[in-house]
């Protein structure tokens, strides 16, 4: 396992929730906030993790919180954003809408990070999760360039330096679709919340 001092955690959590109507990191998903289980899991391999919000309730949960610096461009402006203040080579980037992922993912990522830019989960129709990847700290230059350029799509930024897509079978353990699963609607919310309870 890499030294926890190495890497540093990015929590995004700065969305507009505009489908779930209300800021959907700080809703309660099986008794604690939603934003808690990427918390968590980060913990277990990060000695450092920052928050990307705009939000400052999120100051509560004990971790500092960054702002956008540039408004309006999405999940690459956070990510942006807290690469700037990140003190380490290896961060693990991970949204605050999928508690159902372990921690196999994120061991696979750091065990794939030698000579990658990026380490991306695809699923298995193909679809990468940039919001759940490892990303080296040189990947804010292409970040910064793409925000300049307004162009915010976050696989843009995999085109641009050697990347490394972890497939379903190259887990060590069967592959979950649930893994990846995103909470972004009330109906997600409350089925996963009943479904699980």
């Amino acid at each position: 396992m890499i030294n926890k001092t190495l890497i540093t955690g990015i929590v995004l959590a700065g969305g507009k929730s505009s489908r779930m109507g209300s800021d959907k990191g700080l809703m309660i998903f099986n008794g604690k906030p939603l934003v808690q289980y990427s918390l968590d899991l980060l913990s277990l391999f990060c000695e450092n993790i920052l928050i990307s919000s705009n939000n400052p309730s999120y100051k509560s949960f004990g971790f500092e919180v960054i702002a956008d610096e540039v408004t309006g461009a999405g999940p690459i402006a956070g990510i942006a954003s807290c690469l700037r203040h990140s003190g380490t080579s290896l961060n693990l980037v991970l949204s605050c809408d999928m508690p159902l992922l372990e921690p196999v993912v994120i061991e696979t990522l750091l065990k794939n990070a030698e000579g990658n830019t990026f380490v991306v989960p695809i699923d298995s129709s193909g679809r990468a999760e940039p919001l759940c990847a490892l990303y080296r700290s040189e990947s804010l230059a292409y970040a910064e360039k793409l925000i300049q350029l307004e162009s915010y799509r976050m696989t843009a930024l995999f085109d641009k330096a050697p990347v490394k897509y972890i497939k379903p079978g190259d887990y060590p353990v069967r592959y979950n679709e649930s893994w990846f699963a995103n909470l972004n609607t009330p109906d997600d919310f409350h089925t996963s919340n009943s479904g699980s309870s």
